[in-house]
């Protein structure tokens, strides 16, 4: 009895451990996977990041507060103007020819939205630890 309980007990100490390193996590590597655009009075269209112009792979570094291409043929690095946290999500923003705003889950999950002058985008992603 007593090796379950320690069991359960060291269980419960690593499930909350993963939890904290979640969110303690400040470089990322993510795959953008989806793109949409949307704009008034017409349907939305999903593109591939290579139509819409974006890199295949990202790497999200909290400290430097940067978004930088690791595809080769997209040489770009974007400002991270500001972080906050809020429970198992970390939302970024930042401009760059529009605003943005980008939710990085503590599952991975990543959510990009960007908006211009009567156009709308949402690109979505998975993110890893390197």
């Amino acid at each position: 009895m007593a090796r379950i309980i320690a069991f359960v007990l060291a269980a419960a100490m690593l499930a909350g451990a993963t939890q904290v390193a979640a969110a303690d996590v400040k470089v990322r590597t993510c795959a953008l996977t989806k793109g949409i655009e949307c704009i008034p009075d017409e349907a939305c269209v999903e593109w591939t990041m290579q139509e819409m112009g974006l890199p295949r792979f990202v790497r999200i570094d909290l400290d430097a507060k940067t978004i930088t291409s690791l595809d080769k043929e997209i040489a770009r690095t974007s400002k991270i103007a500001t972080v906050d946290r809020l429970e198992r999500l970390t939302v970024l923003h930042g401009t760059e020819l529009r605003g943005w705003s980008a939710a990085l889950g503590d599952s991975g999950a990543l959510t990009l939205s960007a908006s211009g002058d009567a156009e709308g985008f949402i690109v979505f992603g998975n993110c890893i630890s390197p």
